[in-house]
């Protein structure tokens, strides 16, 4: 058993890139090197900001000898009168073997002639260059590079290969370069480092390069944690740690401070300044964000402090801006930014954002009356909507976008505002969160229909794999935030009201746009669990999408049960019977039998119980009140004729099976459900 080491030195990796790669890398190796009949324990795969690879631990150093059975033609070509035809002969020759080598087997449901080879095993140091050749090649990128004249394509240049079994090296050429046992160490420190897969990690240490990303993750957070105590903290933020450890080879923390003036700042802006836009931790004393912070470089410590000072001179700059940005956003309402919505376009086809606010104020409104929000609500859901897009034609705004909504929180709340309504400003923009503002909810609802319903009107509705207005997320938030909190709202009532707002004739994008809805529901119940055949039974409830999720939710209760297999299959009895029947009126003096009689009074409570599942939105008594006429079905299609002579009898019978139907249906498509039973 050996071990083995391959490293590609290249130009910076795109951030973007990097966790991709490290995962084609992982699983391109492991399909070669089994493809190649190859053992081996594990894989250690690495990778920095210019440098990426693997080492292979306890590989086989040969394949192992095999026989390999070939198949030749079948025993019906391969003889003829009891001897060998040239097909045979031809197929012996390519495998330099004679008659006497041949066995006959059964092979896809005939006979034929097979011959044995014995293989003798490749060493692995042979098989290796192909192996690795054909993990990089199969590696995709989402922005390729090409460079030596455009004859290579990678994520960028390669620089060195290394590549060794224990102490020799594998040779390799690829990319235009030769591999050796030559890595690089830190570039602004160390040159050339010779290493194998037993020296690798410990050899870059001593270079500068944490080659092990987790190690150098592990280094950062250290780092980090060693400037607390008792008073002073940095939020272990998961997702900048990332970034810097893959921006980096040797990660080295920076204590670094900017003016104290800027503290008068929100911390918001601090925030984003310092740590968005320069990748750096804000420090906390006594939990109140100080002038201080943490930034990273890379390579070892700067006595000279050079970096520091290139932090501090940068930073402050940025507050500056910001601090100058802030003084003049505070100057001006936000209600006199209204108008100057004027000069903003919102969308191609679709306005100003002066245009959009005053749709969102209408949509608002109306959203809030289908809630029956008190007078006092209604007026805080105006006013939020009103001032929803004023942040963005502030200064600190245009210069830190990401801070939209957060800024208008900001500044209505520094205005004098009410709570509600400054918060409802920052949250009718979320997407994966639920507001918690009435105001944030109602506004925001109306915020994302109107960017449906004005992309589809205009044209821009999302295929199966585009969708630039991110229009499916949008609905989703909305579905999320029905559900969430059990409004039983109708969407397309709000669609067709948006359209009219808009101006737009909602007929002719209704169908797509519930066809869009639905596929939305569906999507969403999956993701919370419920079975594919669950959602298709609950999808008639699309329009009201807390509707949809009561019945999905209350058939998965039922499903359970094991007397429900046999309600379900009664139910299918009078869907099929009554598919193709268009009418549901009946007489009940027509019923003649006694079963037909029992059958209508199970029917009246079954109807009753259902009206009131509607209104509650909750079928359990419903569906309790099936279970419970699950006999009475059974006995009615036992003794009861449907298709009776008489037509009128015939027609009665019918017209009443199908006035069950429709009922049944009002709770979900029940007759979807038979499949997953059978299963």
């Amino acid at each position: 058993m050996s071990n083995y080491l391959i490293e590609i030195g290249i130009e910076e990796l795109p951030t973007s890139e990097i966790t991709l790669l490290r995962k084609q890398f992982l699983n391109n190796l492991e399909k070669n090197i089994k493809e190649n009949n190859l053992n081996y324990d594990y894989i250690k795969i690495f990778s920095a900001s210019r440098r990426f690879g693997a080492i292979v631990n306890n590989i086989d150093i040969k394949q192992k000898d095999f026989i390999e059975e070939k198949r030749g033609p079948s025993e019906q070509i391969a003889y003829r009168d009891g001897k060998a035809t040239k097909a045979l002969e031809g197929f012996l020759k390519a495998n330099k073997k004679g008659t006497e080598d041949v066995f006959i087997d059964e092979a896809n449901g005939g006979r034929y002639v097979f011959v044995r080879n014995e293989i003798v095993g490749k060493k692995t140091i042979d098989l290796l260059p192909n192996i690795i050749k054909k993990t990089l090649e199969k590696i995709d990128f989402k922005k390729p590079m090409r460079w030596g004249e455009g004859n290579y394509k990678f994520v960028r240049p390669i620089r060195w290969i290394v590549s060794v079994m224990d102490n020799e090296i594998v040779p390799l050429n690829i990319y235009g370069k030769k591999s050796s046992d030559k890595s690089e160490g830190h570039r602004f420190f160390v040159g050339e480092v010779s290493v194998n897969p037993e020296s690798y990690f410990e050899r870059l240490r001593k270079a500068y390069v944490t080659a092990d990303n987790e190690e150098r993750k592990s280094r950062i957070i250290k780092q980090l944690k060693k400037c607390e105590n008792e008073n002073t903290k940095v939020n272990i933020d998961e997702e900048l740690i990332d970034e810097i450890e893959t921006l980096t080879e040797y990660p080295t923390a920076v204590f670094g401070e900017f003016k104290e003036k800027y503290r008068e700042l929100p911390k918001e802006i601090i925030i984003t300044t310092i740590k968005h836009h320069q990748r750096t931790f804000p420090i906390y004393i006594n939990n109140i964000i100080s002038n201080k912070f943490i930034a990273f470089q890379d390579g070892p410590s700067d006595p000279k402090n050079n970096v520091k000072n290139g932090y501090e001179k940068v930073i402050n700059a940025r507050l500056e801006d910001a601090y100058f940005y802030f003084k003049k956003d505070i100057s001006k309402s936000l209600e006199k930014n209204v108008a100057d919505l004027k000069d903003v376009i919102f969308q191609n086809g679709l306005g100003t954002l002066y245009d959009k606010t005053n749709r969102i104020i209408k949509l608002s409104e109306f959203i809030a009356d289908k809630l029956h929000a008190s007078e006092s609500e209604k007026k805080l859901v105006e006013r939020t909507a009103l001032l929803s897009k004023t942040d963005l034609v502030t200064m600190v705004v245009y210069e830190f976008p990401e801070l939209q909504g957060i800024m208008g929180r900001i500044y209505s709340s520094l205005q004098g505002e009410n709570e509600s309504v400054s918060w409802g400003i920052q949250e009718q923009y979320n997407i994966e969160k639920i507001p918690e503002t009435l105001t944030g909810t109602i506004v925001g609802i109306a915020d994302k229909i109107d960017t449906v319903i004005g992309n589809f009107s205009v044209g821009n509705i999302p295929s199966s794999s585009k969708d630039p207005y991110a229009l499916r997320r949008k609905m989703n938030s909305i579905i999320h935030i029905m559900i969430n909190n059990g409004w039983k709202l109708s969407l397309d009532e709000i669609l067709a009201k948006s359209a009219e707002i808009l101006g737009k004739d909602y007929a002719k994008i209704e169908d797509a746009v519930n066809n869009f809805i639905m596929g939305r529901v569906e999507a969403i119940l999956l993701e919370k669990g419920f079975s594919k055949n669950v959602i298709k039974a609950s999808l008639n409830k699309y329009d009201i999408p807390y509707n949809a999720w009561v019945t999905a939710d209350n058939l998965t209760e039922y499903m359970a049960m094991n007397e429900f297999k046999d309600l379900i299959t009664a139910f299918q009895r009078i869907h099929n019977i009554t598919k193709k029947h268009g009418r549901s009126d009946f007489e009940g003096k027509l019923f003649i039998q006694q079963e037909e009689k029992e059958l209508f009074k199970e029917y009246m409570k079954i109807y009753d119980s259902v009206q009131k599942g509607i209104e509650k939105y909750d079928y359990t008594e419903s569906l309790d009140s099936i279970l419970n006429a699950k006999n009475v079905i059974d006995k009615y299609f036992d003794n009861v004729f449907v298709m009776d002579e008489r037509e009128d009898i015939r027609m009665n019978r019918l017209g009443f099976l199908k006035s069950f139907d429709d009922v049944l249906f009002k709770i979900g498509d029940l007759s979807l459900l038979n499949s997953e039973l059978d299963e």
